[in-house]
């Protein structure tokens, strides 16, 4: 497919060598594609291309930011709760260990950082239009100091008339009171991560219920018909073949939630599983192959039951599952952080707030952000987070591209080789000036995505954001 020109771009200074070309970029043609286009899974790194700001510069940055104005764009805020009951073995995120006298303290700073920032000018008025309690798991919390952070949250934030409020738990410690409780408190969407159903899969992670308890609950939360219910399931897990996921995904979808989520597991070193499977304590997880025909298999089942794929990893049911929270951020949406390990972005900055929970509660005691690293984003980062947001729901338009991709003049053959590769290899189709992405590529969603932001790198140049130091 020919490209049509785009302007010129203004003249920059010599930039330094490039990087050498990932191999994210070039796919194998192949009559297995979803299987073999690729030798690995590219990791997307939010960090990539942006420059860390000196830690002695943060808080002149930060006080900067929170005199600017809020975003034009839809926004987005971010609350992180470091708990969880005990840690699930594929998990590289948990923190802390949670404790029912933590919780009033912790919500207490919460609600106070909360307070603090919402008189900041970056706040403002203008509407935030999905709101995410995450974690850790903040349904652990007790559930009065739970719903006392879910009211301060929709009092002290400008709150748009439909925002999409979601609470992230799990089946431990989430009973009928603390789900009515949350309900009532105004939460609108609850994402449970039940990960498998199989008993044997679940409990050799650390999940806790068994799968005819993790059932009953789902089905329970359902039946209240209050909120968009969606079930998190993870594919790749030791001792889930595929009997296992497919019986899996039937049951999610005879339970008849709004919304499902599926990843796939990355296991990473350090964590408990890495260790365990390394020990020769537990079976290894499925092979790249293998988790193909696994996210094959859900597509095509899901496809079957006529639900909407709404993003790479997660489908729909009906029009009150949006999704709006998890396809903002990847598309780049500013977004407000409070909790201890939250990260949020104001402006060309993204930052996070202190993961070492005593530092953060002494931030609070102090009347101040717990801000712990920043980075500053070029100018060209608003096309990036567009080109992810767009491949993310598997389609690419080539006319929007081309308006915003200013530099193309110099890389126009390459972008066209590069999008001819992935219709050659069977990951993409054309029609018209829409590139849509197939079951294969959105498998390797991450590598198409890392491959055309590297064809942008070689086209625009090196960064060009200022030296902070």
């Amino acid at each position: 497919m020919t490209l049509i020109a785009s302007t010129r771009s203004k003249r920059r200074p010599a930039a330094p060598p490039q990087p050498p070309r990932l191999d994210a970029d070039l796919p194998r043609v192949s009559s297995d594609p979803i299987a073999e286009a690729f030798t690995s899974r590219v990791p997307l790194m939010p960090w990539l291309d942006k420059r860390p700001v000196p830690r002695v510069e943060i808080a002149d940055v930060w006080r900067g930011l929170c005199d600017s104005s809020p975003d034009s764009g839809k926004r987005l805020a971010y609350v992180h709760v470091p708990f969880c009951a005990n840690h699930c073995l594929f998990c590289g995120f948990y923190r802390n260990k949670y404790r029912y006298q933590e919780s009033a303290r912790y919500v207490q700073a919460l609600i106070d950082e909360v307070r603090r920032d919402a008189d900041m000018q970056c706040v403002g008025k203008a509407p935030i239009h999905a709101l995410y309690l995450g974690g850790g798991t903040p349904t652990a919390l007790e559930t009065v100091d739970l719903v006392r952070l879910i009211e301060v949250l929709r009092s002290e934030l400008p709150l748009a008339a439909d925002c999409e409020l979601t609470l992230e738990g799990r089946i431990l410690h989430f009973d009928d009171e603390k789900v009515d409780a949350c309900l009532e408190a105004g939460i609108n969407r609850i994402s449970i991560g039940v990960q498998s159903f199989d008993t044997k899969v679940r409990q050799q992670q650390g999940r806790r219920a068994s799968g005819p308890e993790a059932e009953r609950f789902i089905a329970d939360l359902i039946a209240r018909d209050s909120a968009a219910v969606v079930i998190d399931l993870m594919y790749g897990l030791p001792d889930q073949d595929q009997a296992v996921w497919s019986r899996d995904i039937d049951t999610a979808l005879s339970l008849g939630p709004d919304g499902l989520d599926i990843y796939c597991l990355a296991m990473f070193p350090g964590t408990p599983l890495h260790r365990a499977v390394t020990n020769g304590k537990l079976a290894p997880p499925a092979s790249l192959a293998e988790q193909a025909r696994l996210y094959e298999r859900a597509c095509e089942r899901l496809a079957g039951a006529g639900w909407h794929q709404v993003s790479n990893s997660h489908w729909a049911s009906c029009t009150r599952e949006r999704n709006l929270y998890n396809l903002l951020i990847k598309a780049g949406a500013e977004t407000l952080a409070f909790g201890s390990g939250a990260g949020g972005s104001l402006g060309d900055y993204s930052y996070s707030v202190d993961a070492d929970l005593p530092g953060y509660l002494q931030a609070g005691r102090e009347g101040r952000k717990a801000i712990t690293g920043m980075l500053r984003s070029d100018e060209h980062q608003p096309l990036r987070d567009w080109v992810t947001g767009m491949l993310e729901t598997a389609r690419l338009d080539i006319a929007e591209l081309l308006r915003r991709w200013s530099g193309l003049n110099a890389r126009r053959a390459g972008l066209e080789a590069l999008l001819s590769s992935w219709q050659q290899a069977g990951l993409a189709e054309y029609h018209g000036e829409i590139v849509t992405l197939t079951t294969a590529g959105r498998f390797w969603s991450t590598n198409l995505i890392a491959g055309l932001k590297q064809e942008l790198t070689h086209s625009i140049g090196a960064p060009t954001v200022p030296d902070v130091t």
